[in-house]
């Protein structure tokens, strides 16, 4: 059988085999499924079957089977159009095949890989100019299919999302499958915009679980350890290969531009940042065209990522960089950033929200509020106006009868109390300078705050109850040194300390690691520049611990301030709040 076959044999091996007659119809499907088969056979064969469309009901599985595997989309453009035009017509006539049709065409988001392109040794990709361009044509392929049939069979995105998770690589896979796979995912997301809120929430959910087994004192270690080999990795890197673009996807194909950031030597943090490099510049193109922002995609972009991240980013504990998305998307524009602090406010404040929730939240604040350049310091002292307003009526409700520290009865008071003493340290210079300042600032009452009997500042991180005290005092705001004091007599961490009798080291915006992605964050992104404070004794607790000179804090470590560029700085928890310790918190109602 040959490029001679004419539709009415085609019809007849068809009819044949419902009588039972499978000779000819098991010849037919050898010769379709054979990997040597020519473009020209192919394309009869394709040709005679799309006129056949009718006959092809679930009597046909396995011919249609064997369709599905052929290897068509790196053919010649003849060939693709009428294969793409029989998968159309197959699963418009018959849908049951829409599954089947979807899952293969969502195989094809993962390209084969030769082995002669995997380097054993730095277990990566290396792939030439043209393998990428077959990959990209492949792929341009592929959508162009899917878009077809999602624009006539409507119940096509309830079959695709499965798929797409289903699919969706290993975290263990290679970096190149990652890339590929979510570049793809975004590339959906412009035919079918309905669908945009649930690929964010499966890229998210997949970058989550690399996030949180990158933790930063691993990252900066990896970094640390290769200092020395910089420049081999710049020249020997096979992840920098040739960018081949696609006017038809705006995408590279490559799995990093020429000259873009070294690697990251942590592999899971270096997918991660290839991930969080392609959903940054997602957002940055959905939201500006030609270099003008367009609000209401803006919006629209903001209000799906807003639910993703409630669902995915707030209850996660421990994740370093994902949550940096809605860091971008509030330095978009003025009304995003204070729409995220006022929904985050919102939970702090309502007694029907999970405890851990609240205090995740007001971390967020906090962490907002002194990391962004982007966050006027109006915006600061309305939210810090707002903080203390609770803080002082929360003091006046629980009364002064047998009462004192306990995290556990009043975790969200010590939460919004610790972002309050963090915001302030952070911001301390620019308010202090504001017309009338000082007086704002005498406002807020901290004295009654510090010397209340729940005694926020026994339970607060050390080092910002000591920076918080230091600046009070130079201003005279606060005198916090005699409760410190007191507190130290009795409370000492060797003996007494007990897990939950002081706050988590929680703050989400701290700071950012990942090298590609990290051009879209830095330049919004403030670093601490004033001074820590060190206490001149010789006691040996833990607070001693606080200020080393390590890259990056591990669990119980501070880095001391750099003045210059540096990754890190004063305050540098690294993580973001989660739901640690829910499980040991009692259920009682707070305040």
């Amino acid at each position: 059988m040959s490029s001679e076959v004419q539709i009415p044999q085609v019809q007849k091996i068809l009819k044949n085999y419902k009588k039972g007659l499978r000779q000819e119809y098991d010849v037919f499907l050898s010769r379709l499924g054979s990997p040597n088969i020519s473009s020209a056979q192919l394309k009869v064969y394709i040709q005679s079957l799309r006129d056949c469309i009718t006959f092809l009901d679930k009597d046909y599985e396995i011919l249609v089977g064997v369709l599905l595997k052929v290897d068509w989309t790196r053919r010649e453009p003849a060939v693709v159009l009428e294969y793409q035009t029989l998968l159309h017509n197959l699963v418009s006539a018959h849908t049951y095949y829409l599954r089947a049709g979807l899952r293969m065409l969502v195989k094809h988001f993962l390209p084969k890989i030769p082995e002669s392109s995997k380097n054993s040794l730095s277990e990566s990709v290396v792939l030439d100019s043209q393998q990428l361009q077959e990959h990209e044509t492949s792929f341009i392929n592929v959508h162009l299919v899917i878009k077809a049939i999602s624009d006539i069979v409507p119940m096509s995105p309830m079959v695709l999302m499965p798929l797409l998770s289903d699919y969706f690589p290993y975290m263990t896979k290679d970096t190149y499958l990652q890339e590929c796979y979510v570049k793809n995912l975004l590339q959906i997301t412009h035919y079918m915009p309905n669908q945009r809120q649930a690929i964010l929430e499966l890229i998210v959910d997949r970058m989550l679980k690399l996030d949180v087994r990158s933790p930063k004192h691993e990252i900066a270690e990896a970094e640390e350890n290769t200092e020395d080999n910089d420049i081999i990795f710049d020249m020997d890197d096979p992840s920098v290969s040739q960018k081949v673009t696609s006017s038809d996807t705006g995408y590279s194909s490559g799995c990093s531009e020429p000259g873009s950031a070294k690697p990251m030597n942590h592999k899971e943090a270096e997918r991660l940042d290839i991930m969080m490099d392609l959903v940054l510049k997602y957002i940055h193109q959905t939201c500006f065209h030609d270099g003008q922002l367009n609000w209401e995609k803006a919006k629209t972009l903001y209000r799906e990522m807003l639910l993703v991240f409630d669902r995915l980013i707030l209850p996660t504990h421990a994740s370093c960089h994902v949550q940096f998305i809605m860091f971008f998307l509030c330095a978009i524009k003025q009304p995003i950033c204070e729409g995220f602090l006022d929904f985050l406010w919102k939970k702090v404040q309502d007694p029907n929200t999970e405890r851990v929730y609240r205090q995740a939240s007001v971390s967020y604040i906090g962490s907002l509020l002194s990391r962004g350049l982007f966050v006027p310091i109006s915006t600061v002292t309305a939210c810090l106006g707002l903080m203390c307003d609770w803080v002082h009526k929360y003091l006046d409700q629980v009364g002064t009868d047998s009462i004192h520290a306990d995290v556990c009865h009043h975790g969200s008071f010590y939460s919004v109390c610790q972002t309050i003493f963090y915001v302030f340290v952070f911001r301390s210079k620019e308010l202090l300078e504001m017309k009338k300042g000082y007086k704002w600032a005498e406002g807020l009452n901290f004295q009654r705050i510090v010397t209340s009997r729940l005694n926020p500042l026994r339970v607060c991180l050390p080092v910002i109850v000591k920076s918080f005290a230091s600046v009070t005092r130079t201003h005279q705001l606060a005198f916090c040194d005699t409760i410190i004091e007191r507190n130290n007599r009795c409370f000492l961490p060797s003996s007494s300390t007990r897990k939950g009798d002081q706050l988590n080291d929680a703050f989400p915006f701290d700071p950012y690691l990942l090298h590609r992605s990290g051009k879209f964050i830095m330049p919004h992104y403030r670093e601490y520049q004033g001074n820590v404070v060190q206490e001149d004794n010789d006691t040996e607790d833990e607070e001693d611990d606080f200020i080393t000179d390590d890259i990056v804090s591990p669990k119980n470590t501070i880095p001391v301030l750099s003045t210059g560029k540096t990754p890190t700085d004063f305050m540098a928890y690294s993580v973001s709040p989660g739901f640690k310790q829910m499980q040991e918190w009692p259920q009682s109602m707070e305040g």
